[in-house]
């Protein structure tokens, strides 16, 4: 409906207020909600090492004849079987298992059928006390391997229990610290 041209002119334009109020009330309300609500999540990162490259093949430093050092090559294979624990030697087994090609693993599962955890620490230390007093040039730092099928989960925590451990005061001790992704490889 179009409007007479004398009425056009007397309408006058009313000014309009903003009223922020309403948002700046919500803001107040949203803003602490969102921040208590929010999931702060605390990342923790393992410091891993890959194993060394083989030498040769190059130029330069490469070369040159290296010193041989006295390696250890302490090794963890987790296993669906239990943990398997040795070094380029060998791994340990039982000594009425020794010689047989399918040994059962240096710590199998326990009771429940999950793999013993507190049985790996208790060996590891024993390992730890007598390698201590050697002169290997790797007594700090071992090697994880883990079957395919083997879920992450269950490798975090061989990691866990691998790096440090409670003494009998309580205290936190290093274990093997500098931890060594390996292959298997079939």
């Amino acid at each position: 409906m179009a409007y007479k041209p004398s009425l056009r002119r007397t309408r006058k334009l009313e000014e309009m207020k903003l009223d922020i109020r309403p948002v700046m009330n919500l803001m107040v309300v949203l803003i602490p909600l969102l921040l208590a609500g929010s999931v702060w999540t605390k990342l923790a990162i393992k410091q891993l090492n890959l194993p060394p490259k083989s030498a040769g093949g190059g130029t330069g430093e490469l070369d040159k004849p290296m010193e041989i050092e006295k390696r250890l090559g302490l090794n963890i294979i987790v296993s669906r079987q239990g943990f398997y624990i040795g070094s380029s030697r060998g791994f340990l087994e039982e000594e009425s298992q020794q010689g047989d090609e399918n040994a059962p693993p240096t710590i199998p599962l326990n009771e429940q059928g999950g793999l013993d955890y507190e049985a790996l620490q208790t060996k590891l230390i024993e390992i730890k006390e007598k390698v201590d007093k050697t002169d290997f040039s790797d007594k700090n730092s071992i090697i994880l391997t883990a079957e395919a099928d083997i879920p992450y989960k269950f490798i975090i925590k061989t990691m866990d229990n691998v790096t440090s451990y409670f003494d009998s005061e309580g205290n936190l001790q290093e274990l093997y610290p500098q931890i060594i992704i390996g292959q298997v490889v079939l």
